[in-house]
């Protein structure tokens, strides 16, 4: 495990056709892979596939019939969690810090967003790491927040340190200070004995700031309209000023809201990936199709759903392209 390059491996099934992707895949592949190789940042293999271990030990389907099952990562999750955590600069520290995912419905994305989130709350954060969820209401933002929470839960590592923290002596004393055991407090979780919290948060720019964020985890960006959106994310981003391995993950679907967060990140991707930007923390993954005259065609749908004959079954696919062909909306 410790010497797999998944981010080599998936970059080598993509170019001789093993993984169906579009342009957009293949190219961030690319620089990722030019980068490595002219050392403009570096894989740390460790680090990289530390993470993935944990992911797959310690993460789990929270519903659905693989539930409460471990989570078992596909191979471009492999390759986008190596690039998120493997990747750092000339000192050690992360080079990309504010990652985009768009990928179609059913590929995972909720499950990606709430197994990086536990993770920086029980692990990568260190001390005092702030994890927030962030999305227009709270109802939506609590989808992950209460995935990262159920997934403790289901722990083997969370049920055999309460079981032990909750010892008692003769006259029913705790014999251990619990410190350091996850809880669900009223307005977060929280182990008090690293000062680290996860918190749900609706949209309010003003009452985000000195928020200090270790990892914020934007949902359905592409659902977070107009000008309330663009703040909330850039108060957010200013945030994480303090934090030198600080990460912004958005997770979303394609969306149609006009002059959102969405179609700002989607320009800066598009400039990015196609060599007309001088950015260097920004890393966008954008599973989409290439030709939307083959949005019914499941070969070109393959390109914005990597999980399909996985979490999402190629008969699933055929009958929503049925539905949709019948629906003119």
């Amino acid at each position: 495990m410790a010497g797999t390059s998944w981010i080599h491996t998936y970059y080598q099934g993509i170019k001789n056709g093993t993984y169906t992707v579009g342009r957009w895949i293949e190219q961030v592949y690319e620089y990722i892979i030019h980068g490595l190789e002219n050392k403009e940042f570096f894989l740390d293999l460790k680090r990289a596939n530390d993470a993935i271990e944990y992911f797959e030990t310690h993460c789990f389907h929270t519903e659905g019939p693989l539930a409460p099952g471990n989570i078992t990562l596909e191979v471009w999750e492999k390759a986008f969690y190596s690039a998120v955590y493997g990747l750092v600069d000339a000192n050690g520290l992360r080079q990309f810090r504010e990652i985009v995912l768009v990928v179609g419905r059913k590929n995972g994305k909720t499950k990606i967003a709430s197994s990086a989130g536990k993770y920086t709350f029980e692990r990568e954060g260190g001390y005092g790491a702030r994890v927030f969820c962030i999305a227009p209401k709270l109802d939506q933002a609590d989808l992950v927040y209460n995935d990262i929470w159920v997934m403790t839960t289901l722990d083997p590592e969370y049920i055999e340190l309460k079981e032990r923290l909750s010892e008692k002596d003769e006259h029913n004393k705790k014999l251990y200070d619990d410190a350091e055991l996850p809880r669900h407090r009223m307005s977060d979780l929280a182990i008090p004995g690293t000062n680290s919290t996860v918190k749900k948060i609706a949209f309010s720019a003003k009452k985000s700031d000195g928020f200090n964020p270790s990892f914020c985890i934007c949902d359905e960006i592409a659902s977070w309209e107009g000008d309330a959106g663009l703040k909330q994310y850039e108060v957010m981003k200013s945030g994480m000023g303090a934090r030198p391995e600080g990460l912004l993950l958005s997770c979303t679907t394609s969306g149609y809201i006009n002059d959102s967060i969405y179609d700002e990140l989607l320009r800066r991707a598009t400039r990015f990936l196609l060599g007309d930007s001088k950015e260097t923390k920004f890393l966008p993954f954008l599973y989409m199709i290439d030709d939307v005259d083959k949005w019914n065609d499941i070969n070109e749908l393959r390109k914005a759903n990597p999980n399909l004959g996985s979490s999402v079954s190629v008969d699933y696919m055929l009958e929503e392209i049925a539905v949709a062909e019948g629906s003119l909306s």
